[in-house]
């Protein structure tokens, strides 16, 4: 297939794109910078097309021909809704008959409704992100695209995000700071697990119109999780929440503060696991990569580029 990646030089663009490449694809990438695309990724089987996604021209050059889309673009969350324009952007540039992947983050819905199917499945008590995050699911549904909700990514080339903040502030020796229960279960996944999720629903007729949760291994309080990383690297691990009276008073004030006071709501309202049994049953995808060895594999990583 003729797949274009948008988002070429994120996380999951440049995991998309070599597993694409190794499926014996043929890949097309947007980028703003093609030198910082071949320094993170190597790979020269790409056609590396320059662009913004909230460009018009841009969007629509990539696309033209495109058997299928694995929309990896995906805007902070001070920005969380500029993620319509992109996407409107991409709808317009697609062929008729293209398939659009669209990876969407579990961690900002609610609880699902009771009775939800594995479809467009409605959340209860959604927060004010996890409502725009399922509003552009049925945008991408309503196309006939795939939705396939992501839990934390963690792994070789993740640079930022609270799950990485762990490996790099313990590794930094540095106090690691939380914004939510220490003890609360989070779901998490491998990067290459991730990466396969996208590519699993491409060529699949069942998938299109279809919303699936890829499950990683059994999720892990960030207490937990810190220790393992503790003891993959031999490094002693100081870990705090960071205190909700905190994170209401400096809000106002700190950027920074107010979006971790809205990770800490969206964390409190998460599913304790996700449901990974559509994607299993339909694309007989399975997290292949346990905590474990994911956490290993990701320490040797950043020891490396740190040398």
């Amino acid at each position: 297939m003729r797949v274009t990646v948008s988002g070429g030089t994120g996380t999951l663009g440049l995991a998309s794109v070599g597993m694409l490449v190794r499926a014996g694809h043929t890949v097309r990438a947007l980028v703003r910078s093609p030198e910082k695309f071949q320094r993170l990724s190597g790979e020269e089987r790409v056609e590396v097309v320059t662009g913004d996604i909230l460009d018009r021209a841009s969007v629509a050059a990539v696309m033209e021909g495109a058997d299928a889309v694995v929309h990896c673009v995906s805007f902070p969350l001070r920005e969380f809704a500029t993620n319509w324009d992109a996407l409107r952007h991409v709808f317009e540039g697609m062929g008729s008959g293209a398939h659009l992947v669209y990876p969407s983050q579990a961690w900002v819905h609610g609880p699902p409704a009771e009775g939800a199917g594995n479809r467009v499945r409605e959340r209860s008590a959604l927060p004010r992100l996890g409502q725009q995050a399922a509003d552009i699911e049925k945008a991408v549904v309503a196309q006939g695209g795939t939705v396939v909700r992501l839990p934390w990514c963690y792994g070789p080339g993740v640079r930022k995000g609270l799950v990485h903040s762990i490996f790099e502030r313990l590794l930094a020796g540095k106090t690691i700071w939380f914004p939510g229960d220490l003890d609360r279960a989070l779901n998490l996944i491998y990067i290459e697990d991730a990466a396969r999720a996208l590519v699993a629903p491409l060529g699949r007729r069942l998938a299109r119109g279809a919303v699936y949760d890829a499950a990683g291994f059994p999720p892990m309080a960030p207490r937990a999780f810190a220790s393992l990383v503790s003891q993959v690297a031999g490094q002693p691990v100081r870990l705090r929440a960071l205190p909700s009276r905190w994170l209401r008073l400096s809000a106002p004030l700190h950027r920074k503060a107010r979006e971790w006071r809205e990770l800490s709501k969206l964390i409190e309202g998460l599913v304790a696991e996700l449901d990974g049994t559509g994607i299993r049953r339909e694309l007989g995808w399975l997290a292949e990569v346990d905590h474990s060895d994911g956490v290993r594999r990701t320490v040797r990583w950043l020891r490396r580029a740190v040398a």
